[in-house]
């Protein structure tokens, strides 16, 4: 399975400060996986007492990350 940061993603985690390991742990082993629109899919994973949310989208073996965030209390 390979993971690929999309630019857009790059760019979004580079401003909030969020390590590219925790988002590849998140995609891994996910705590929750909701389906969204598009065919994206939410992978949400809780670090201390943040909830980092990734939206990805997965074609065959290969899982683009579209953004990170971490969700609000």
């Amino acid at each position: 399975m390979s993971i690929i940061f999309s630019d857009h993603a790059l760019e979004q985690i580079e401003s909030r400060k969020i390590p590219k390991e925790r988002i590849k742990d998140t995609i891994l082993n996910p705590q929750k996986k909701i389906k969204s629109y598009k065919n994206r899919t939410l992978r949400q994973k809780q670090f201390g007492s943040k909830i980092l949310e990734a939206v990805t989208i997965t074609e065959g073996s290969k899982i683009t990350i579209i953004t990170a965030y971490y969700l609000e209390d």
